[in-house]
């Protein structure tokens, strides 16, 4: 019986999206995402580093803006690059200079 290939999502890199708009490659520069998956797991990419991390809050540094969760039990469950996984009860997010 053969396995059933599981298509994944291919990632478009920055240059290669300023390419396809025509539009000029430091528009992407401080490229980030965050994706919410409910309100116990956050995924972020372009992530430049840690600021400030607590069992009720944790700030992130990414691009020229800082982002801080507010919840209970967070922790950095994933922390790869600049990929991150913050885990536990988010109860805000903003962005803060």
């Amino acid at each position: 019986m053969r396995k059933k290939e599981r298509k994944t999502k291919k990632q478009t890199s920055p240059e290669k999206l300023a390419k396809i708009l025509d539009v000029p490659q430091n528009m992407f520069e401080s490229y980030s995402q965050i994706v919410l998956s409910g309100n116990r797991e956050a995924i972020l990419d372009g992530c430049q580093g840690v600021i400030e991390y607590e069992d009720d809050f944790i700030k992130l540094k990414i691009g020229k803006q800082m982002v801080k969760f507010t919840g209970q039990n967070l922790q950095i469950k994933c922390m790869t690059g600049e990929n991150v996984i913050i885990d536990g009860v988010i109860l805000s997010m903003e962005f803060v200079e």
